[in-house]
């Protein structure tokens, strides 16, 4: 298409796409990458950490098998509790404006969690983090989405999502690096031992996106949405600086033309009135696929990611001269403890087998290898066509785990069963092209409660029926994983759903 330029050669008014072209694609969209990638970073350290703490801090906060499934789970229910209003302050305020604040203050509550002198004062601080940390959970996936063109956000979210498997090689290196030690000091009245220490140290990488959220400005889709194309055009003209190394003043545009009026109503009521579309058609069926879906995703990779040490441990310390499943390995540890427990004086000792690590952070090169793969291939391959082959082998990987009678392919299977929290980055980036602008963030940050709630099912099932249904649990969590890919063959077509959504008014 030809567009009238004025005296200057400028272009005088381009269409929001076309002038996102204009602006191209270089230093600023890798840095809001890099950025995006350090938040998401941050959100698996901070969900996740604990699964290493409870082992190392079980004799400090005296803490049984219920309170680590509470432990573990406190700041999965934060991130459920408030990402609705999350999801309403990121469409209502902007993204950037939700996240940044959220970050440094989400590292605070965290810090101040490694001070706890009880297991109650620790699940009410993790629980607060999570609060927090639910602000960018899913907000970043709007934010980095909607920072690149139509053409490259899937790939971009699959890229940043890359930074995820890093937090699996990160939290294992630190926590080997940092628990095993035996050093310890006072500060004030509390003793501080490596574990306290270990959790100061995964709240780095908030802290450095907060940095680099300084130096961001808001997503242009957003401000289109939200205060008009002027307001867009001044973040595009900062976008085509950065990448062409040029002067704001020369970005080739005078004007954004828009095909519609946003419909986005204001004020709390107005964003239920906006939310209300999600639950109607054409949305409500993507609604439905796409949370069931991420329910099982999580389910199966965070709700068993938090136990994996656990089982680990055992698997290591277990002294049974015959080949034996993981589930049985699991009985004969609750065994002995019984038999502890009958003994007279027995102190408690924190026993962490150091092989646990090593293993970790090999789990997390695959899950790079395979967020890495996913980078490569989502376009070529086909994103649901992708997303359902992941998440079958990790179905059956997952019961495999449980019946395999040797603790080298057990431990191998639990992995290739753990590769499935790589699907939730291309479900995001399913999900993301059938919402319109002003129900982005909001829709993301539900889709990522109920992937929360599906963690903190996950968790406190395997916790509450490891020692009792063990072989039934693993069987009937691989069989669900597995069988959720059939309502993807449901999904309809984006082209078709935005369509209907822009004859309501709303913009993309």
């Amino acid at each position: 298409m030809e567009y009238e330029k004025s005296m200057d050669g400028k272009k005088r008014e381009l269409f929001f796409e076309d002038a996102f072209e204009v602006a191209g694609h270089g230093k600023f969209n890798h840095l809001v990458l890099f950025t995006s990638g350090l938040i998401l970073l941050n959100v698996s350290m901070e969900s996740l950490g604990m699964s290493y703490v409870i082992t190392a801090a079980e004799c400090d906060l005296q803490l049984t098998n219920e309170h680590k499934g509470l432990v573990n789970a406190a700041a999965f229910i934060g991130i459920i509790s408030t990402s609705f209003l999350w999801g309403y302050l990121g469409d209502k305020l902007g993204r950037r404006t939700v996240m940044l604040p959220a970050l440094v203050l989400s590292a605070v509550f965290s810090i101040a969690s490694s001070f706890s002198t009880s297991v109650w004062m620790l699940v009410v601080l993790r629980f607060l983090t999570g609060c927090l940390v639910s602000a960018s959970s899913a907000t970043v996936y709007a934010y980095l989405g909607e920072m690149h063109t139509n053409t490259r956000r899937a790939s971009s979210i699959a890229w940043g999502s890359i930074f995820i498997s890093l937090s699996f090689i990160i939290l294992p290196g630190l926590a080997w690096l940092i628990i095993p030690g035996k050093w310890s000091f006072f500060l004030g009245s509390i003793m501080i031992v490596p574990w306290r220490a270990f959790v100061w140290a995964w709240c780095a990488p908030g802290l450095m996106a907060a940095i680099a959220l300084l130096f961001l400005p808001e997503s242009p889709r957003y401000l289109l949405a939200a205060k008009g194309p002027d307001a867009a055009m001044s973040v595009l003209a900062k976008m085509y600086a950065w990448n062409r190394g040029a002067s704001v003043d020369n970005f080739p545009v005078e004007k954004i033309l828009t095909m519609s009026v946003e419909s986005q109503k204001t004020g709390f009521v107005g964003a239920l009135k906006n939310i209300s579309l999600m639950f109607r058609p054409p949305l409500l069926r993507c609604v439905l696929i796409s949370h069931i879906s991420m329910f099982a995703v999580f389910m199966l990779s965070s709700g068993l990611y938090v136990w994996v040490p656990e089982i680990l441990n055992n698997i290591l310390q277990s002294t049974s001269e015959r080949s034996i499943t993981i589930c049985e390995i699991i009985h004969e540890k609750i065994r002995k403890e019984r038999e502890l427990t009958l003994q007279v004086n027995s102190t408690c000792t924190t026993d962490v087998s150091v092989g646990v690590f090593p293993i970790s952070m090999g789990m997390g090169l695959v899950f790079a290898l395979t967020y890495f793969a996913i980078g490569l291939f989502i376009n070529k391959i086909g994103r649901q066509i992708l997303y359902c082959g992941i998440m079958v082998c990790c179905g059956v990987a997952t019961a495999g785990a449980a019946l395999v009678p040797q603790g080298g392919a057990a431990t191998a299977l639990l992995v290739a069963a753990l590769c499935s929290g790589c699907a939730a980055s291309i479900l995001a980036a399913i999900a993301v092209d059938v919402f319109p602008t002003c129900l982005r963030a909001m829709a993301m940050c539900v889709m990522y409660m109920v992937g929360r709630t599906g963690a903190a099912v996950g968790s406190y099932v395997l916790g509450a029926t490891l020692n009792t249904y063990c072989l039934t649990v693993f069987i009937a969590l691989g069989a669900f994983t597995a069988g959720s890919t059939l309502l993807i063959l449901f999904w309809p077509k984006p082209e078709e759903v935005r369509e209907k959504m822009e004859e309501q008014g709303l913009t993309y």
